[in-house]
């Protein structure tokens, strides 16, 4: 019986293409593959900055198109943003820190601080007009406390 929990479906095209998907953000776009350890770093830097926080594609097929429209709508932005992204094992990693319900996700950030976050895909007059929002709040405390809660 343990042989069959240990079974995992196989990987899809598109989760086993998406590695080099991120790439092509790094390399085509130059933003910052900064992942869990760089995590901070990137935060605590001054500005605005916005994180992709990615999931595999065979659990959020979203991740796919986040990451191919992430370059576009950082240049439709007024401002100009710090701009990373992370890939899915560290973007779990912060999912409870920021009190994210899911993934993929963007994450801004502003002097060290949370400012709030856009989960999932959207239309992209609303992605343009959530980013503009987010550009203005000001900066605050994450609505999670970092600890972990789950459900058995």
């Amino acid at each position: 019986m343990t042989a069959a929990l240990a079974w995992k479906p196989p990987r899809s095209a598109m989760s086993n293409n998406f590695s080099g998907l991120l790439d092509k953000l790094t390399v085509q776009y130059g933003i910052s593959d900064v992942g869990s350890a760089g995590f901070q770093a990137f935060m605590d830097e001054p500005g605005n900055g916005v994180v992709l926080l990615t999931e595999e594609p065979d659990i959020a097929p979203e991740s796919w198109d986040i990451s191919v429209i992430f370059p576009e709508l950082l240049a439709a932005t007024s401002v100009s943003l710090r701009a990373a992204f992370l890939r899915p094992e560290g973007a779990r990693l912060l999912q409870t820190r920021f009190g994210l319900g899911r993934l993929p996700a963007l994450l801004f950030v502003r002097d060290g601080g949370y400012v709030g976050a856009i989960e999932g895909l959207r239309d992209w007059s609303e992605f343009v007009e959530e980013c503009a929002t987010m550009l203005q709040k000001p900066a605050s405390r994450a609505p999670s406390v970092g600890i972990a809660v789950s459900t058995l």
